[in-house]
């Protein structure tokens, strides 16, 4: 890969980032509405979904440098019946169109709880809607190293591995942020991190126990494959074994640190407002580890024919 095509990685794990991030928020307001009442709980989402709205939007903006002509991107929709890239590209402006209508009901027009409720399950429909499309682009016969069941099920794990991993950060960036401001609903926050980090920990490590069971998988699938799978596999375990280590070391102690920190707050050892390294340290080596993980599907892809 040349520095270009980085942007695709980069491009691919931020979008999912917020996909993933966005249900689980969804989930947590969902129960939790009915404990706070919906306008203190949307109240408690909107830094974290104005930052994600902007993580989603840089991720498509960013992903126009990998164009030789970023200009001519709109061109792109002009497939809609036939092509895969038009599809993702037409659902994830849709996922970010509708990520605005939400932050414009909870910044400025404060629309009702049930307008809100139904916008953010739309844009969660679009976002998985992006995530499938995605993953359908490299579902090539001509690339035995993509093309596999484990592409859609990888992307789709990536996807809630990061969500989980995201909202610890986003709820405590949000809680420091209003108590150096001396905002009210400090409390919401503070029971949202004590609610959740256990729940997130678990999942990040089941989440993280069956990515490494893909890659297990991929691997062992392409051994089995033809002359282009076995060139996909060499370069994978000699050329860039390494990458694949660092990855897999990474993943493990990220989700495992994680696990700790959250085994130590509910020990009431580490105060919430004190949590934002201790969970975004964990977040940035799964997504460093993810990133990673997807430079080598770009990388190890050998095609077979024209």
């Amino acid at each position: 890969m040349n520095i270009r095509e980085w942007t695709l990685p980069v491009y691919t794990i931020l979008t999912q980032l917020s996909i993933g991030a966005l249900f689980v928020i969804w989930v947590i307001r969902a129960f939790k509405s009915a404990k706070f009442g919906s306008e203190k709980t949307d109240q408690a989402i909107k830094i974290p979904m104005l930052i994600l709205f902007t993580t989603a939007t840089f991720a498509i903006i960013f992903a126009h440098f990998h164009l030789s002509r970023p200009y001519l991107s709109f061109l792109a929709l002009r497939n809609l019946w036939s092509s895969w890239l038009s599809r993702e590209l037409f659902s994830n402006l849709i996922y970010i169109l509708t990520l605005g209508l939400l932050l414009i009901s909870l910044w400025l027009v404060r629309a009702q709880h049930g307008v809100i409720t139904a916008l953010g399950w739309l844009a969660i429909l679009f976002g998985f809607v992006t995530d499938f499309c995605m993953s359908q682009i490299y579902l090539l016969p001509s690339q035995p190293a993509w093309n596999s069941l484990f592409t859609p099920f990888s992307f789709l794990v990536t996807t809630f591995l990061l969500g989980v991993l995201t909202i610890p950060v986003l709820f405590t960036i949000d809680l420091i942020f209003k108590k150096s401001q001396g905002q009210d609903g400090q409390a919401i926050h503070a029971h949202l991190i004590d609610q959740s980090l256990g729940g997130m920990a678990i999942l990040a490590i089941i989440l993280s126990i069956l990515m490494a069971t893909i890659v297990y998988f991929q691997i062992a699938a392409l051994f089995s494959g033809n002359v282009a799978a076995q060139t996909s596999l060499n370069l994978l375990l000699n050329i860039y074994e390494p990458l694949l280590i660092i990855r897999l070391v990474f993943l493990f102690i990220g989700v495992g640190w994680l696990g700790y920190m959250a085994a130590q707050h509910h020990q009431r050892r580490v105060a919430s407002e004190n949590l934002l390294l201790q969970v975004f340290i964990p977040c940035l080596l799964v997504m460093v580890a993810e990133i990673l993980g997807r430079f080598l599907f770009f990388a190890i892809h050998v095609r077979i024919g024209i």
